[in-house]
């Protein structure tokens, strides 16, 4: 799984989102910074959870990784507005790794790739 672009990309916004709740204004929220970062840790395992498995069960995953993305977004937006933390380039980056986790759903729906 480690090969796979939307893993390592999962895998490095996430650590992006721990630097961002490292922030001394936003760790004092722990709710806030404990959601974001359950939410970013979703899409990583939900990748790595259904990896392995069969192709409609990995096409299964890869869709409930996909709602996390857009909770993150969501998160981030709360972020901005009430922290005034600029989340800009974090909200873009987790939109467009959405985009690529259905990319690659439709290219394994659509190819029939194996990942064996």
């Amino acid at each position: 799984m480690e090969q796979l672009h939307i893993y390592q990309t999962a895998m490095d916004l996430t650590s992006k989102i721990y630097l961002l709740t490292q922030t001394p204004r936003l760790k004092k929220d722990y709710s806030l910074c404990d959601q974001i970062r359950r939410a970013s840790i979703s899409i990583v395992t939900n990748i790595a959870e259904g990896y392995k498995r069969s192709r409609r069960h990995f096409l299964n995953y890869l869709q409930i990784a996909s709602g996390p993305s857009n909770e993150v977004v969501a998160l981030l937006q709360i972020i901005k507005t009430v922290y005034k933390i600029n989340t800009d380039e974090l909200q873009n980056s987790f939109k467009i790794l959405g985009r690529q986790i259905n990319s690659f759903s439709n290219k394994i729906k659509t190819n029939g790739l194996n990942l064996s």
